[in-house]
C-alpha cells in the first residue's frame, strides 16, 4: 500500500499519535499546569458547555479569545493547539455545508440555479467556530494536565466508574491501535516494489481491512486478559498527587460557572 491510501493512513496515524503524545507540554510552568486537576477539568468543561449553549457570533468569538488567553498563560504554542483542534471543526463544517443553500435568506452568490444565502453562511461559520472553540478548550486539558491526573480528578469528582473506565481504556488502547496499523502498513510496504496506483492502493486497503480488524479484536482481548490478571476488575485507581485548592482555582471555576449562566441568559433570557 505505497500509493495515496498508504500515505494518507500514515499521515493520519502520525497526526493522531502526536495528539496523544502532547503531554510533554504539561511539564511547563503555566497557569493551567499549576491548577488543581479537578478545578481545571470543571472549569474547561464548563467553558466548553458555555460555547455549546451560545448561538451568537460575538459570544463565540469572546470564548475564542478566552481560549487563546488560557493557552498563552499556560505556555501552550498556539500553532500546536490549532493543529490539534482543526480536524474536528473542518469535518463538522463539511457536514453542515449543505446549509449554505438550504437555509432561506438573502442570496449572496448564485451558481447553476443554486443560491448561497447569508443565513446559510452565518450558520456554517458560527457552527464551525463553536465546534473549534469547544475542541480547543478540551485539548487544553490533554496538553496541560497528565492523563493520569485527569482520570484521578474524574474519580475524585465522583464521575460514574463506567464512564471513567471507557475514557481510560480508550485512551490507552488507542496507542496499541495505531501501533498495529503502522506495523501492518510497514509490513505491506516492505513486500511491495514500485509505486501503486490509487486503484491498487484501495485494493490493498480492502485486503488489509480484514486482517487489521482481526488483529485489533485479538489485541483487545489480550489487553482485557492482562488487565484482569492485574486486578482490572476493580475500578481504576490512578495515583493522584494531593494538591490544595487555592484562590486561583476557585476563581477559574467561578469564571466558568459565570460564563455558563451568561450564555444561558443571552440565549434564552434576551
Amino acid at each position: 500500500m505505497t500509493g495515496l491510501v498508504g500515505r494518507s493512513v500514515e499521515s493520519i496515524t502520525g497526526a493522531l499519535r502526536g495528539v496523544f503524545a502532547a503531554e510533554r507540554v504539561a511539564a511547563a510552568d503555566g497557569f493551567l499546569q499549576r491548577r488543581d486537576p479537578r478545578a481545571s477539568l470543571c472549569a474547561v468543561a464548563g467553558l466548553a458547555l458555555a460555547v455549546m449553549i451560545t448561538r451568537t457570533l460575538a459570544v463565540t468569538l469572546f470564548f475564542g479569545a478566552v481560549t487563546v488567553a488560557l493557552a498563552r498563560l499556560s505556555k501552550v504554542p498556539l500553532r500546536r493547539l490549532l493543529a490539534r483542534s482543526a480536524v474536528v471543526p473542518a469535518a463538522s463544517a463539511f457536514v453542515v455545508l449543505p446549509q449554505l443553500v438550504l437555509l432561506p435568506g438573502e442570496t449572496l452568490v448564485q451558481v447553476l440555479g443554486v443560491a448561497v444565502t447569508d443565513a446559510g453562511v452565518s450558520y456554517v461559520v458560527l457552527f464551525t467556530l463553536r465546534v473549534g472553540t469547544g475542541v480547543a478548550l478540551l485539548s487544553l486539558i490533554v496538553m496541560t494536565t497528565p492523563f493520569s491526573a485527569v482520570v484521578a480528578a474524574m474519580r475524585e469528582l465522583r464521575i460514574p466508574v463506567a464512564l471513567v473506565w471507557v475514557i481510560a481504556v480508550t485512551y490507552r488502547y488507542l496507542f496499541l491501535f495505531f501501533d498495529e496499523l503502522q506495523r501492518l502498513i510497514l509490513a505491506r510496504n516492505s513486500r511491495t516494489t514500485g509505486r501503486s496506483s490509487v486503484r491498487g492502493g484501495w485494493r490493498d486497503a480492502r485486503r488489509l481491512a480484514g486482517t487489521f480488524l482481526l488483529r485489533t479484536i485479538d489485541r483487545g482481548e489480550r489487553v482485557g486478559r492482562g488487565m484482569r490478571a492485574r486486578g482490572g476488575a476493580r475500578p481504576p485507581s490512578p495515583y493522584g498527587r494531593a494538591r490544595s485548592v487555592d484562590r486561583y482555582d476557585y476563581a477559574l471555576v467561578a469564571l466558568a460557572a459565570a460564563t455558563v449562566v451568561g450564555s444561558g441568559v443571552i440565549r434564552w433570557g434576551l
